[in-house]
């Protein structure tokens, strides 16, 4: 096979090489900057235009894409992209129409609301504006976006002249805001049954992490209203194969309610995580689906322990800083961690990646451990800058 790979995920997480024999195929690279770390004997390219761009990215490397077999992309910023990629060249694969229930935040909402999945209320930025609601806190939500760039939070009246300074009001919606604490499931379904999954519930949040305060995962024992409604959604969303990334809230009366999804391995610890719960590669499981269309399901390692991971955010200073960080306080329910003194992060890019990030880590032991771990970590841990 002629294989396509817009290339974003660090490749020492996703090792395509594990799930591609690069002998057999004619495996190819499209990077977003000449800096990669890919092995030196791969063939790579560089996009040279945005990547979002379909029409310029089509024009430029029609010679690559024109006589693929598969086309894969595994970033959240990528599966659109690749999706219009692959309906204009007649590449076999997810296409727009697939994707985009699970990638459009606004359109995932709508569908989910039509089959009365619960959910807080939302609004389109017309709506809104036309008859604002009472008292509370709502968001300003990308459609497109990932890793909360983009939201803001607010009052309605903020959040009103906020919508009419200029917000392009097709890239965004509104979101009442629900207090309780967030949720993520990740795994695979298989025959629109669910595989290998675990639950998690965070400590802090992305939105946190976004304007720079740490964040945490705990895994958790499964929630049986949060699986249902992982089951609901996924069905009613139309995915009926490959891997997951499922966000809800528990809210203070004890619903669960659904927050958003992607048809993807989720970042940070996610998968490495996983994997020691489980014993099973989601991003291996992620491949498998992209290169065969289905997913074999693969017999669990039992594992009595839980897992958390945790990291610290590097985007949100110009100036570097020192993380005083014991490792000797946490005994053997500290893992592993990565300290990095210059991280390699641009100054507003947010990056999970430990590379980017000043502090990042895996913890280990019982589900009450692993929680209470990471919010020591996360709270108490002392950020100086130099």
């Amino acid at each position: 096979m002629n294989i396509v790979i817009l290339h974003r995920i660090p490749f020492a997480k996703i090792r395509y090489d594990r799930s591609i024999d690069h002998g057999r195929h004619t495996v190819r690279y499209l990077i977003p900057s000449a800096f990669d770390d890919l092995p030196s004997t791969v063939e790579r390219r560089v996009l040279g235009v945005p990547s979002d761009d379909v029409l310029a990215l089509a024009e430029r490397h029609a010679d690559w894409l024109g006589d693929a077999d598969k086309l894969i992309a595994r970033s959240e910023y990528d599966l659109l992209t690749a999706a219009r990629l692959r309906a204009k060249f007649g590449i076999p694969g997810d296409l727009p129409a697939d994707v985009l229930p699970l990638r459009d935040k606004w359109l995932m909402r709508v569908r989910a609301a039509e089959a009365g999945i619960p959910q807080p209320a939302f609004w389109s930025v017309e709506d809104f504006r036309r008859e604002p609601p009472g008292d509370g806190t709502y968001l300003i939500k990308p459609r497109l976006e990932a890793s909360s760039t983009g939201i803001e939070t607010g009052d309605a009246r903020h959040i009103a002249a906020r919508l009419a300074a200029g917000v392009d009001p097709d890239a965004v919606f509104v979101e009442e805001f629900v207090p309780g604490e967030i949720w993520n499931i990740d795994g695979y379904v298989r025959r629109g049954e669910i595989g290998a999954v675990v639950s998690s519930v965070y400590v802090g949040d992305c939105l946190g992490f976004a304007h720079g305060s740490p964040l945490g995962c705990a895994q958790a024992p499964d929630p049986p209203q949060a699986l249902s409604l992982l089951r609901e959604t996924l069905r009613t969303l139309g995915q009926r194969d490959g891997c997951f990334n499922f966000e809800c809230i528990r809210a203070a009366d004890g619903r669960f309610l659904f927050l958003e999804t992607g048809s993807r391995v989720g970042g940070a610890g996610v998968a490495e995580t996983f994997e020691l719960r489980t014993g099973v590669n989601l991003y291996q499981k992620d491949l498998e689906h992209q290169l065969h269309g289905h997913i074999e399901d693969t017999p669990r390692r039992p594992c009595s322990d839980y897992y958390g991971w945790f990291v610290f955010p590097g985007h949100h200073r110009t100036r570097p800083a020192v993380v005083r960080f014991d490792p000797a306080r946490f005994g053997g329910l500290l893992r592993s961690f990565v300290r990095n003194d210059r991280p390699a992060t641009r100054f507003g890019q947010i990056s999970y990646a430990p590379a980017a990030t000043p502090l990042s880590g895996v913890v280990q032991g019982s589900a009450d451990e692993v929680r209470r771990t990471l919010r020591e970590i996360c709270f108490e841990t002392e950020v100086v800058e130099r």
